[in-house]
């Protein structure tokens, strides 16, 4: 070719491949080819220059893009206007079958463009694909793209690039590596060649943990929309400029009218209300460019980062399930949103962040700014709390939040947590309340003496003080079963089958009865029931079927009590294994001394006489007593309570059936009916001796709510005779 043929050429710029094999045909026609079998593509074809950097040209075929003063060969695969120059020199394209990597030659792991999308990426849309579908082809734009990345929170290894997207946001496969600035935290990609105006650049690798400490695997990209003005791009690259893009792209699809301003402004504005941020005092997310400093948008990035990262072990939610929710502008799941504004209220309240703190003072970036500041915003807002201030000292907070670990409809509310915060006079922060603070809220002033229930542990009890005028608490045996027998109100015999299906699935139940018929002589311990008792046994056992739980069987230590509960789990069909044998159920159990019980029943005129008096008139009990048989009803009473329930409260059994004497029953009866039950038989007493298979039902729930109810098993409460 001659001199003034190569001349020709240079300065041409090469559109396309196609346009670039006309001219130079055109060109060789009229000026011919003096070496034309050369197999050195620099002396065959024009000079590669300054003049001409970035042109292409081809030889047999084989398509070369002037770089820095050398013909580069082009992939057969590859359009010469999908690559920049820069990328050429550091990366080698390789086209896979289901998607387009970058390799890096220095080492580096690959980046798949198909993780950075969540869309269909099946294929990969080549940048000629216009050209093979009938449409105009598009210049491609050159620019340099820069922003911040946060480099403290990535560590050592993480990658920036640019890619350059289609229409739809899809990645066309095309990406450009950026130069990462340490010290800055800045990127810079030059020569990006992209078709306006959609490219976006992203970061991958592993990031500081700020939550729990060490580093965590970004499950997904973090990315941000490219913004180019001229030859310049920029992009920021945060979470919120993530789920901004997120966002900005729906919109960008849905309407073609709404340009890309309007859609940025509106996806920002959007990313602040997600956090309950005041989107005014903020500024565009775009502008945010770091996580420390004094800037309010700083502490707001860095707060948002925090509480995203909460997420991060979290098989609810993750980023990436976030951002795909908050794809249409709102993020609705409410779950993820609870338990990010759980976990910061629990770290406010135990150690107001502090180490969230440290993990960031750990990156050495530089101040770290109030971020505190707006986690409580989020967390206040979704649990419905008012900041601790000198109006609300001492108030009481349970979150109305349903999807809340501090749930509660209501104060007494215990379904999903007892846990209650109060607002501390001194240091005026929210902090756990104890257990006297929560189950006394409210209660005001009472009489002396009063007891009343725990608001929220029921099973404690509070006496009030009058001199101190303040509620203590008084768990003691008499107090607890003083406040649940008048709660209780028991009148009269209720039938044991209408108390045995009463009871509820989040209730248990001790069943304790009076043994079945014996012999009227049949009085020791080895002596048996009586035909009649071990068939009425087996009749009771048959009423008590509605549930398929097996009872639990104990009794004294009497084999008639014994045989009574058999009888009863017989007639029930069920296993009539005596799990306890409990000698308190003996009928010595209110009795001090038997010499002075057998005095006071020979004074009496017999052992019922004896009991009757001691019972209800308080003979041959007390100090002043001139026969001190027996110990103080009250005080006995509320002992066997809570034996039989500390025994039982924790086993997983739900019903227990005990028998035991008439001798114990009488005055436990007397005693949880505040004697209004009459089982008198002294002279003036009025009342009649206790029947057979009547009783007393402990029942309680998981809350420690107790309730008492006399029982009868067969028709009659009162004894009719041998």
């Amino acid at each position: 070719m001659s001199k003034q043929c190569l001349g020709r050429l240079v300065g041409l710029k090469v559109l396309g491949l196609a346009v670039y094999f006309v001219c130079t045909l055109c060109f060789l026609a009229s000026c011919g080819d003096e070496s034309s079998n050369s197999a050195d593509p620099k002396y065959e074809m024009h000079i590669c220059d300054e003049t001409t950097e970035g042109t292409v040209d081809s030889l047999d075929g084989i398509h070369y893009i002037c770089n820095a003063g050398e013909w580069l060969k082009l992939p057969d695969s590859t359009s010469a206007d999908s690559l920049s120059t820069d990328s050429l020199k550091q990366k080698e394209i390789v086209v896979g079958q289901d998607s387009a990597k970058i390799a890096d030659p220095q080492g580096q792991d690959s980046v798949s463009v198909d993780t950075l999308t969540h869309q269909d990426t099946s294929k990969v849309t080549s940048p000629d694909t216009s050209e093979k579908s009938g449409k105009e082809p598009v210049l491609l734009e050159k620019v340099k793209v820069s922003g911040a990345f946060s480099y403290g929170i990535f560590d050592s290894r993480a990658t920036v690039a640019v890619e350059a997207l289609d229409e739809s946001f899809k990645s066309t496969g095309t990406s450009f590596p950026a130069t990462i600035s340490a010290a800055e935290g800045t990127y810079t990609a030059s020569n990006v060649s992209f078709t306006p105006p959609y490219a976006r650049a992203y970061v991958q690798g592993k990031a500081v943990d700020l939550v729990r400490g060490g580093t965590t695997q970004l499950k997904d990209t973090l990315y941000a929309l490219v913004a180019t003005s001229g030859k310049n791009g920029h992009a920021n690259i945060n979470v919120l400029t993530y789920l901004k893009s997120v966002y900005m792209q729906s919109l960008l699809k849905k309407s073609g009218s709404t340009t890309e301003t309007k859609a940025s402004e509106k996806a920002s504005g959007a990313v602040w209300k997600m956090f309950n941020f005041d989107a005014d005092s903020l500024g565009h997310v775009d502008s945010v460019t770091s996580i420390v400093g004094n800037e309010p948008n700083a502490a707001a990035l860095l707060a948002a980062t925090i509480m995203m990262q909460s997420l991060a072990n979290d098989t609810v939610a993750n980023l990436w399930k976030v951002a795909s929710d908050f794809a249409d502008g709102s993020w609705d799941d409410s779950l993820a949103r609870a338990k990010i504004a759980d976990w910061a209220f629990n770290e406010d309240v135990n150690d107001d962040f502090e180490t969230v703190l440290k993990n960031v003072e750990r990156l050495g970036l530089g101040i770290v700014p109030p971020f505190e500041k707006y986690i409580r915003m989020f967390y206040r807002a979704e649990l419905g709390l008012d900041a601790c201030s000198d109006e609300n000292v001492g108030t009481i907070f349970f979150s109305k939040n349903p999807f809340s670990a501090y749930y509660a409809s209501e104060l007494s509310d215990v379904s999903v947590t007892s846990a209650r915060f109060i607002c501390d006079k001194k240091t005026k922060t929210w902090r756990e309340a104890d257990d006297e603070e929560k189950d006394t809220y409210g209660f005001g002033k009472g009489t002396d003496g009063e007891i009343r229930q725990g608001q929220v542990n029921a099973g404690n009890l509070y006496s009030y003080n009058a001199t101190s005028d303040s509620w203590r608490a008084d768990n003691s045996a008499l107090a607890i079963n003083t406040y649940f027998v008048n709660k209780s109100n028991i009148t009269d015999f209720v039938d044991l089958q209408t108390v045995y299906e009463s009871i509820k699935p989040d209730e248990r139940v001790i069943f304790l009865l009076r043994h079945a018929q014996r012999d009227q002589n049949a009085t020791s311990k080895e002596d048996g029931l009586s035909k009649a008792g071990l068939d009425s046994s087996k009749a009771v056992g048959s009423r008590l079927t509605k549930f398929n739980e097996p009872m639990r069987l104990g009794a004294s230590e009497f084999y008639r009590a014994q045989q009574t509960v058999i009888g009863i789990a017989m007639g029930r069909g069920q296993d009539t294994t005596i799990s306890d044998t409990i000698p308190e159920l003996n009928d010595n159990w209110y009795m001090i001394d038997r010499q002075l019980v057998n005095q006071a029943e020979s004074e009496a005129g017999g052992g019922w006489e004896a009991t009757s008096y001691y019972t209800y008139t308080g003979r041959y009990s007390g100090d002043t007593a001139r026969i001190q048989a027996y110990y103080n009803l009250e005080n006995r009473s509320a002992q066997l309570i809570e034996l039989l329930y500390n025994k039982y409260k924790d086993e997983p059994d739900r019903f227990i059936m005990l028998s035991s004497h008439d001798k114990l029953m009488v005055p436990f009866v007397a005693y949880c009916s505040k004697l209004r039950i009459n089982m008198n038989v002294t002279p003036n007493g009025g009342g009649t001796w206790i029947n057979y298979f009547a009783g007393i039902a402990i029942i309680w729930d998981k809350s420690g709510n107790r309730r008492y109810v006399a029982f009868k098993g067969l028709k009659d409460a009162y004894f009719q005779g041998w």
